[in-house]
């Protein structure tokens, strides 16, 4: 498996997107360097990894790069996956959580259905994508393997859940997502695709500086309630 590192301190594993590969990361790594050493990986059958025989699968994938992780040796590790890349942490989140420190995870879904009708079509067609590499790829969404709520459940990091207003997967299960995660926060970002690393990259940078705080969930609820108190109560 091909993996690049660039910089110094706290380690930053950047996981791409089907058909993606560390290097179409590089314009953003100069400003990520600034408050971390990146780990730019490229997963199996894509990049310069090699391509091993048989279909592909997320939890081989999952495999790979926590076998990098033990290799590289640094006690925790936050993440930035996207779409595949976000189903990969999604996977280690729950398998190997006690070396996490926080994710921020784009464009994730944790099973087929999770993806808009249209694109669910024409991922099926995978058969008839002419270059066997991105046949290899296209066949590893039709073929996902569903990530169970009572696994993403188990995910007790900080997870940044981030997904564009018009990205390819459903709204309504990002929000599934979103709801199992224990601790997580939501970046809808709007007038995105699913193609937010080329469209929004600063926002992405921000936001991954930005999760680098400690994790903050307010309760509108519970503000509310002191309020009705002071109102009603008069204290």
């Amino acid at each position: 498996m091909n993996y690049e590192v660039f910089g110094e301190g706290e380690p930053l594993l950047i996981l791409h997107g089907n058909g993606g590969s560390a290097a179409g990361r590089y314009s953003m790594i100069p400003k990520l360097i600034k408050h971390h050493q990146v780990i730019a990986v490229d997963a199996r059958c894509h990049g310069r990894s090699s391509c091993p025989e048989g279909d592909l699968d997320y939890f081989d994938m999952v495999d790979d790069v926590i076998t990098l992780m033990k290799k590289l040796k640094h006690e925790k590790y936050s993440i930035w996956g996207h779409s595949d890349g976000g189903i990969l942490g999604l996977i280690i989140g729950y398998k190997f959580t006690h070396k996490l420190n926080r994710m921020v995870l784009s464009g994730a879904n944790a099973r087929f259905s999770g993806l808009k009708p249209e694109l669910q079509a024409f991922v099926k067609k995978y058969d008839q994508v002419p270059d066997p590499k991105m046949r290899k790829q296209v066949a590893l969404m039709a073929h996902q393997k569903e990530i169970s709520m009572d696994s993403i459940r188990k995910i007790n990091v900080p997870v940044l859940l981030m997904v564009g207003d018009r990205d390819a997967i459903r709204m309504k299960h990002t929000m599934e997502i979103f709801e199992a995660l224990p601790m997580a926060n939501l970046c809808v970002l709007p007038a995105s695709s699913h193609f937010i690393t080329n469209e929004k990259p600063n926002h992405i940078i921000y936001w991954i500086k930005e999760f680098k705080k400690p994790f903050s969930a307010p309760s509108t609820v519970e503000i509310a309630k002191k309020m009705a108190k002071s109102i009603f109560e008069g204290n």
